[in-house]
């Protein structure tokens, strides 16, 4: 009997040492945080990346420490980085919609569509709510000429959030790209009535209605390393 009270009050010693120092690294975490935040308004990312390091060692189960981190790292274009730290996420919390999105819209940035378009996919899975995710997706989709699915995902999109232009824009060159002008240009018209002034829609209305001898209207818009969804 001695023996198991020695046991338990053992047991209590070590269990509340350890939480004394969880509750400490989670401090010292949570002001390495608040610093790195800091820097990362002043868009100093590579400090900012220092403090989100240093509040991961003192609390490394923390995923919103990877999370800031890797959205640092992609703000500062290091994708690489920012996808590790997304895929720790992951790990970490395997329910967890953010870091699939986020590598998913990482691996845009490295052009890794296929793999990219997987983890959107298990995002919306997780969160049909988010409307980047689509527009991520549709923009992965429309790089690798997959015009249908492009157009479907930026209607979703167009649906969630109305009032914004771009998922209109992208749709236009999809159905450019796909060769039917009229739903692109019916999308172009849609721009102007949000934005009356915005020049590239503009443009691209009266290069459809007035071309020049032998063009045609612009192409899709080739994937860059900076995703404009």
């Amino acid at each position: 009997m001695k023996y198991r009270i020695l046991g338990m009050a053992l047991a209590l010693c070590v269990a509340g040492g350890t939480g004394e120092i969880l509750a400490q690294g989670s401090a010292a975490a949570a002001e390495h945080a608040r610093k790195g935040i800091a820097f990362a308004k002043k868009k100093d990312y590579e400090k900012a990346v220092e403090e989100f390091g240093s509040a991961i060692k003192a609390d490394p189960k923390a995923v919103r420490h990877y999370i800031n981190r890797g959205q640092a790292y992609k703000a500062s274009s290091k994708w690489a980085e920012a996808a590790e730290d997304f895929g720790k996420v992951i790990e970490l919390e395997p329910k967890n919609a953010t870091g699939y999105a986020e590598r998913g819209k990482v691996r845009v940035s490295l052009k890794e569509f296929d793999a990219a378009i997987e983890d959107l996919d298990k995002a919306i899975e997780i969160d049909e709510d988010d409307v980047d995710v689509y527009r991520f997706r549709a923009f992965a989709h429309l790089s690798k000429s997959d015009f249908d699915k492009a157009i479907e995902d930026y209607t979703v999109a167009i649906d969630k959030k109305p009032k914004d232009i771009e998922p209109l824009r992208r749709r236009a060159y999809a159905y450019t790209a796909k060769g039917d002008q009229e739903k692109a240009r019916e999308d172009l018209e849609a721009i102007l009535k949000l934005k009356p002034k915005d020049e590239e829609a503009a443009k691209r209305l009266k290069a459809m209605k007035e071309p020049e001898p032998g063009e045609t209207a612009s192409p899709a818009p080739a994937a860059g390393a900076e995703p404009a969804p």
